[in-house]
């Protein structure tokens, strides 16, 4: 049996953690990547009275005590966002539900360090949730309200921004749909009929540069995001690839706001969205499932080898909130 210190789950396309597992393969650590979308293949048994999980993989035998597990990467949303779809089958739609509540029991080794544990991944994906913990730690936030109906008191002539409660991932013509923020005016939200969902309504703070902040533990990876030197209206994500990410210095109470939100959500690992205009840094959401890897070639940060000093060392900075 291969006694294993550090699981990796992901899934087979996730190239973000490929980062991880080669930089654990370069210090010759006993690590086991689990993807999602391959249970079948593998041969699980998980004894519960003892803590111990053992996996079969290819005639590979496996083995993961609480007392030798040092750490379990785990980098997926815990919501469900694949909502039913009439062409997956019922095998599909059980897979799919047992597996995730598989997951979801690994938090059965209480005494390992997680990034992140899923139920703090759960909390933490409640946006509103972390703009109230975001303002209690200290940073400004947007005026933001939550609402499904047109008689409110804005200003029609105003710039705001209209975004989704949750990420929306919807199907349509058989395609797949993603609903990005959007710069409206106020005279737009006046004249639409808003009842069926939920939308959030912030104010549009401009000018500004959008900062994406990647935290691991107490190391903090911050970039500018810039088209031609210039900041980016509405969201800078429509244009991904013809911007620049840019590595720079906060200033040092931003940063150590960065650090607190992540550990105060339970998290250990978080990618916050900032906005800088006119001095001032604007807290806007923080994924703790949130993408990386296109800054490791766009701006040259490590953040791969950060996250496995984080996994290797004795340090375990995320807070029990549950």
């Amino acid at each position: 049996m291969n006694k294993i210190e550090f699981l990796i789950i992901s899934n087979k396309f996730d190239f973000t953690t490929d980062y991880i597992c080669l930089e654990l393969e370069r210090r010759k650590l006993k690590y086991l990547r689990l993807n999602r979308d391959e249970f079948e293949n593998y041969e699980i048994i998980f004894k519960i009275n003892e803590l111990i999980l053992q996996v079969k993989i290819e005639n590979k035998n496996f083995i993961l005590r609480e007392e030798t597990l040092k750490a379990i990467y785990y980098r997926a949303p815990i919501y469900l966002r694949d909502n039913f779809q009439p062409d997956i089958d019922v095998e599909e739609q059980l897979y799919r539900s047992q597996w995730t509540a598989f997951i979801r029991n690994l938090t059965l080794f209480e005494n390992v360090k997680w990034v992140n544990n899923p139920i703090s991944t759960f909390k933490a994906e409640n946006k509103l949730l972390q703009l109230k913990y975001a303002a209690r730690i200290g940073f400004a936030i947007p005026g933001t309200i939550v609402t499904n109906t047109n008689n409110l008191q804005i200003d029609p002539q105003k710039d705001y921004i209209v975004k989704t409660l949750d990420t929306a991932l919807l199907r349509t013509e058989n395609k797949e749909a993603f609903i990005y923020s959007s710069v409206v005016k106020g005279r737009e939200v006046l004249d639409s009929t808003l009842s069926k969902s939920p939308l959030v309504l912030q104010d549009y703070i401009y000018p500004k540069v959008d900062v994406r902040v990647t935290v691991i533990g107490k190391s903090v990876y911050p970039v500018k995001i810039e088209k031609k030197g210039k900041g980016i209206d509405g969201d800078w994500r429509l244009e991904k690839n013809n911007l620049s990410y840019i590595p720079f210095n906060l200033p040092l109470n931003i940063e150590q706001y960065c650090v607190e939100i992540v550990k105060s959500l339970g998290l250990a690992f978080g990618g916050i969205d900032l906005i800088e205009s006119n001095g001032e840094y604007y807290f806007i959401e923080v994924n703790p499932t949130g993408e990386w890897a296109w800054l490791v070639d766009s701006s040259g940060l490590q953040i791969y080898k950060g996250i496995c000093d984080y996994l290797e060392s004795d340090e375990n900075y995320a807070l029990s909130t549950y």
